[in-house]
């Protein structure tokens, strides 16, 4: 199944105040993917892209669907600035990540 758009809603809104991708994982579990690049500023890049994944998480939580939100980085960034420094945060705000590599087009890993 190929992505399509999503948008999150904030309770009380009149326009989604988030627009992010569905995807389908497996055939029974429908996921929402929040796709950083890390091609700027790694450190506001990061900062951006945990806060984004915690806003989404919180949001989804407070919606009537049981979608589960993951953040997906590029294998450069999870073993650079990630294995440096955030992965401490990931384990602890329990992010949900997704390693891709983007030269080969696959995903490297799905850490939950």
């Amino acid at each position: 199944m190929s992505p399509v758009p999503h948008a999150i809603r904030a309770p009380g809104r009149r326009y989604p105040l988030l627009a992010d991708m569905r995807a389908q994982r497996d055939s029974d579990e429908i996921i929402v993917v929040e796709v950083k690049c890390f091609v700027d500023d790694e450190v506001t890049e990061l900062y951006t892209a945990i806060g984004q994944y915690m806003i989404y998480r919180n949001l989804l939580k407070q919606s009537p669907s049981n979608l589960h939100v993951y953040l997906a980085i590029p294998s450069d960034a999870y073993y650079g600035i990630f294995r440096d420094i955030a992965m401490g945060v990931v384990s602890e705000a329990q992010i949900r990540l997704i390693v891709v590599d983007l030269e080969n087009e696959v995903i490297e890993r799905w850490l939950e």
